[in-house]
């Protein structure tokens, strides 16, 4: 019934009419197969459009209302999910039968995408809609929290971070941007389908939610204590896939970030139960705390720079 229940995930998903050599290929199946399934599903009540070739719902059903109001969330809400079934009292078959559920379902590391769509969040459909259908939104009134004005953006989603974010890319500056749905007041889809998809690239959002537009990385090694461990894994559900127990109170986490700011801030709340092993995370701690915390000046590489050329001139002098 795996299968089956995937192919419903699908179609309940958004509006698009399946091929049905589509759904075969993206089941890992053949279209007898697919075949089969739908006249299951229609044994048990959902009701399918009659399209030569194609597989779609009707939507008016109420047993199809309940699925269709399905939303995405991302991996970290997966990875909260998973880690509140492994909360359940340990040899608990409700335990073990809701995690092979997930596991099976969803085949992901920390369990990917799932496909959840709620009523009442109508700025989201909108959005996955457009990224369907190819199309250009207008963001209506959007809410800039560097220039605090509001105005409206061209661009063309290509990519939901989650409920709350959307990678699009911005017409009239030419860039991929991440733009936050809360900010958004109204999304109207345009006629124009997208006209820069060449130019579509999502860049790295790290497990401390941090986010590289050019999806540059640096390498991170960290040891922790079990409180230190305990209050990571707990505050940023996704580092835990990167975490491996090194000794009896000790815990390694080795990934990839956007940027330290997000690392950075986490470490010096738990200073004592941490330490680091990166040198570029070394450094920005100790910069941080000169600056921020002993009010000393810090001069910046190019500054320094700067300086050292200064000096040089006036020896020759």
């Amino acid at each position: 019934m795996v299968k089956e229940l995937k192919m419903l995930l699908l179609l309940t998903n958004n509006d698009k009419i399946w091929k049905k050599s589509e759904l075969a290929e993206t089941l890992d199946t053949s279209v007898r197969s697919v075949e089969r399934y739908v006249v299951k599903l229609k044994d048990v009540g959902f009701l399918f459009k009659d399209i030569p070739g194609r597989v779609a719902l009707q939507r008016q059903t109420q047993i199809n209302k309940g699925l269709s109001e399905l939303v995405y969330f991302n991996d970290e809400d997966a990875a909260t999910l998973y880690n509140a079934i492994d909360a359940i009292e340990s040899g608990s078959k409700v335990k073990s039968d809701l995690k092979q559920k997930l596991e099976v379902l969803f085949s992901s590391k920390a369990v990917k995408e799932k496909i959840i769509r709620t009523q009442g969040s109508k700025k989201n459909q909108k959005i996955l809609r457009a990224i369907e259908e190819r199309r250009r939104v207008i963001f209506k009134n959007y809410s800039s929290p560097h220039s605090a004005t509001k105005s409206d953006r061209l661009v063309e989603p290509f990519k939901m971070d989650g409920l709350k974010q959307v990678w699009c890319y911005e017409v009239s500056s030419g860039q991929n941007k991440v733009f936050n749905i809360s900010r958004i007041e109204q999304v109207r889809i345009q006629d124009d389908c997208w006209q820069c998809s060449i130019n579509h690239h999502a860049g790295f959002t790290d497990a401390f939610r941090m986010i590289s537009f050019d999806g540059s990385t640096t390498h991170v090694v960290m040891r922790l204590n079990r409180m230190a461990y305990n209050l990571m894994t707990e505050e940023y559900p996704m580092t835990e896939v990167d975490v491996t127990q090194t000794g009896e109170n000790e815990w390694t986490y080795e990934g990839e970030v956007s940027s330290m700011k997000g690392i950075g801030r986490f470490v010096l709340g738990l200073a004592d139960c941490i330490k680091v092993e990166t040198p570029e995370l070394q450094l920005y701690l100790e910069k941080f705390v000169r600056k921020n915390i002993l009010n000393e000046t810090i001069k910046e590489p190019e500054e320094i720079i700067r300086e050292i050329k200064a000096t040089k001139h006036k020896d020759l002098l």
